[in-house]
């Protein structure tokens, strides 16, 4: 039996651009975290700054005592904890992170530090619209200690990763990726730092990109589309 090539998926179909006489609309993601929150900060920072046409609507981790739920409730945004422990499936624990998500009117969902394999109760209910942040050039060093194995496998290079999430770990299309040079003086605290720099910068990128209705998802490709002047007129491609 021949195969049936995948339809492409327009970021504007899951977000649609507006008509010249609409009021702009902002974007409404949610965030997931496990830790710090650093990522998160950014996405707050550059929402904050109008350098994304967006609002942090939740922010949601598995960690109680996770600081990224300090950093939501200073700027206002609603935290909530959804604690594995509490709940006696996996699928049980991923529904009741969807419903938050939906009784928050997420649009898009960005797992920013997020350190659990997220399952298909979320992504079935926000399909193509929950990306991924990855320390790393993926496929290469996925997991949950991507910058230590990098560094300890004596790479010369290795980077930050932006992707659709799927049901494997570390998989789905990929929407942007930068490279960061191990220069020969790095230690891991100091390559840590160069990633995360990176990583603040891109996951930005990638949610005003997915904002714009530019991501195209051709199956395993994530096509980046023209950028629009202010005339609606498609411009020239961007380089991610």
């Amino acid at each position: 039996m021949s195969e049936v090539a995948e339809e492409p998926v327009l970021a504007e179909e899951i977000f649609p651009l507006l008509e010249e006489d609409q009021e702009p609309k902002r974007l409404r993601v949610g965030v997931l975290i496990s830790g710090s929150g650093t990522n998160l900060q950014a996405l707050l920072d550059a929402c904050a700054s109008g350098a994304l046409n967006a609002e942090i609507a939740v922010v949601v981790s598995n960690k109680p005592d996770a600081f990224g739920l300090v950093r939501a409730r200073r700027a206002g945004v609603p935290a909530v904890v959804v604690d594995r422990a509490r709940y006696e499936s996996v699928s049980g624990y991923n529904a009741a992170i969807a419903d938050v998500l939906k009784e928050h009117g997420v649009e898009l969902v960005v797992m920013a530090g997020y350190m659990r394999l997220l399952g298909k109760e979320v992504l079935s209910a926000f399909p193509n619209r929950v990306m991924n942040l990855h320390p790393s050039l993926l496929p290469a060093f996925a997991g949950a200690s991507g910058i230590k194995d990098a560094y300890e496998y004596g790479v010369k290079v290795t980077g930050v990763t932006v992707h659709f999430a799927d049901e494997h770990l570390d998989h789905g299309p990929i929407i942007c990726q930068e490279p960061v040079r191990v220069d020969e003086d790095d230690t891991l605290e100091t390559l840590e730092a160069k990633i995360h720099e990176v990583e603040h910068r891109l996951i930005v990128e990638a949610v005003r990109l997915f904002e714009q209705g530019r991501l195209l998802i051709e199956g395993r490709r994530v096509r980046v589309l023209p950028a629009p002047d202010d005339a609606g007129t498609l411009t020239g491609l961007d380089s991610v």
